[in-house]
C-alpha cells in the first residue's frame, strides 16, 4: 500500500498536474496553478533509469550439466530530488522491480567544510558503494563489495549497502585545481537495513576520510562497526533444533584508492570483514579506458575473496567487456567473467546488459 501511494504521488507530481496546468493556462481565474508548475519545474527534478539484459553461466565444474541462461531484469530506479533554500536539500529513490523505497533524506548543508544528513541513505562505508550502478563500470559489482558492504551475500541481507539514520560530513583544504584536499563523513544507524525499525539496543557506527594529493587521485581508509540481530538454528544435546536469537559483531574496514581523468579509471580496494568469530577478507582491481572518447569503453577487473580465512575456499574473479555509451546514462554493456575456486573449479559467465535513462 505504501509502495503504491508514492507511485501515486509521483504520477501525480510529473504527469497529471503538468497537465493540469497546461489546460488552465488560458484562464486568468486560476494563477495559483501556474506557480505550483513553475516551483516544481524550479526546484524538483525527476531522473530515471532502468537496467535489464541477458545472462549466461557454465557451471560443468560444479557437477551442473546444464548451463543456466536467462533473461534479467536489474534495476528500475526513479530518482526524485529538490531544494527547498540554498542549503537544504532532500531526495526520494525508489526501485522499481522489487517496490522498495531505497533512499529518503533530508541534507542540510551551511558550509562546505560541515553537512548533515537524516533519513534512510548509503552508509559511509568503502568508495564502491557510493557509486551509483548508474555508472559502475562493470555490470556486477565486486564480490568483496557485495560479501561485506551490505550487499547481496553479506550476513545482514541485501539492504543496497543502505541504512537509516544520521550522517554528517564535509570538505576541507582548497586546493589548486578547484576541488578540496579531505573528505570526511561519520555516521549512526539503526544497523537493521532498508526501511526496517532497530531491532536491538545498539546501533551502528561508520566513518569515512580520503584525501586528493593531486588532481584527480584519491586514497583513504573507511570503518563500520556494528552489531546484527542474527536469527539461526541449533541442535541441542537432546539432538532436538532450537531457534535462537542473538547480537553478534558485524565490523570492517577497507582501504581505498582511486585515479580518475577524463577518459582513464583506476580503482581498488582491500577489505577485512568480522562477522562474529569468522573473519573474512577480500579486494578488486579495477581499470577502464575509454578507447574512443565519451563511447567506448574497455574494462578488466581482478578480484579476491576469501568468505572465511580459516578455511581454504577462495575464489579469484577476472572481468573483462566493454561498454557504448549512447548517452551519459544510455549504454550497452558486455562482460564476460571467469570464476576459479580454490577447490580446482571454474565458472564462466556472459552478462549482456542494455541501461537505457534520463
Amino acid at each position: 500500500m505504501k509502495n503504491t501511494r508514492l507511485l501515486f504521488v509521483i504520477w501525480m507530481l510529473f504527469f497529471v498536474l503538468p497537465q493540469m496546468v497546461h489546460s488552465q493556462e488560458k484562464k486568468e481565474e486560476q494563477p495559483v496553478l501556474g506557480q505550483v508548475n513553475g516551483f516544481l519545474s524550479k526546484h524538483v527534478k525527476l531522473t530515471a533509469y532502468g537496467q535489464f539484459g541477458y545472462s549466461y553461466t557454465d557451471k560443468k565444474d560444479l557437477n551442473v550439466r546444464q548451463a543456466d541462461n536467462q533473461f534479467f531484469g536489474r534495476l528500475g530506479m526513479l530518482i526524485l530530488s529538490g531544494d527547498v533554500t540554498d542549503q537544504l536539500s532532500w531526495m526520494v529513490q525508489y526501485e522499481l522491480f522489487t517496490s522498495q523505497l531505497l533512499e529518503l533524506y533530508a541534507c542540510y548543508k551551511p558550509y562546505s567544510f560541515f553537512q548533515v544528513k537524516v533519513g534512510q541513505m548509503k552508509t559511509c562505508f568503502t568508495l564502491e558503494n557510493q557509486m551509483s550502478p548508474s555508472v559502475y563500470e562493470t555490470v556486477n559489482f565486486s564480490r568483496v563489495i557485495e560479501r561485506l558492504a551490505g550487499f547481496n551475500g553479506d550476513i545482514c541481507g541485501n539492504q543496497g549497502g543502505r541504512d537509516i539514520g544520521l550522517q554528517v560530513g564535509g570538505e576541507l583544504f582548497k586546493t589548486s585545481f578547484d576541488d578540496y584536499f579531505m573528505e570526511y563523513r561519520a555516521g549512526v544507524y539503526n544497523g537493521s537495513g532498508l526501511s526496517m525499525k532497530d531491532n536491538n539496543d545498539a546501533k551502528d557506527f561508520a566513518a569515512w576520510l580520503t584525501f586528493q594529493p593531486i588532481k584527480g587521485l584519491k586514497v583513504g581508509t573507511s570503518a563500520y562497526v556494528g552489531k546484527l540481530n542474527y536469527n539461526y538454528t541449533g541442535v541441542g544435546p537432546d539432538g532436538v533444533e532450537t531457534n535462537y536469537n542473538t547480537n553478534i559483531k558485524r565490523n570492517r574496514v577497507a582501504l581505498s584508492a582511486c585515479y580518475q581523468n577524463k577518459r582513464l579509471t583506476c580503482r581498488g580496494e582491500y577489505l577485512w570483514g568480522k562477522d562474529d568469530t569468522v573473519n573474512r577478507r577480500g579486494f578488486y582491481a579495477l581499470g577502464d579506458w575509454f578507447a574512443i572518447p565519451s563511447r567506448l569503453a574497455l574494462v578488466a577487473k581482478l578480484e579476491r575473496y576469501e568468505a572465511d580465512t580459516a578455511v581454504s575456499d577462495s575464489e579469484m574473479i577476472y572481468t573483462v567487456g566493454g561498454a557504448y555509451h549512447i548517452t551519459a546514462k544510455t549504454r550497452v554493456m558486455l562482460n564476460y567473467v571467469h570464476f576459479n575456486y580454490e577447490r580446482s573449479a571454474a565458472v564462466n559467465e556472459i552478462w549482456a546488459m542494455l541501461q537505457i535513462g534520463f
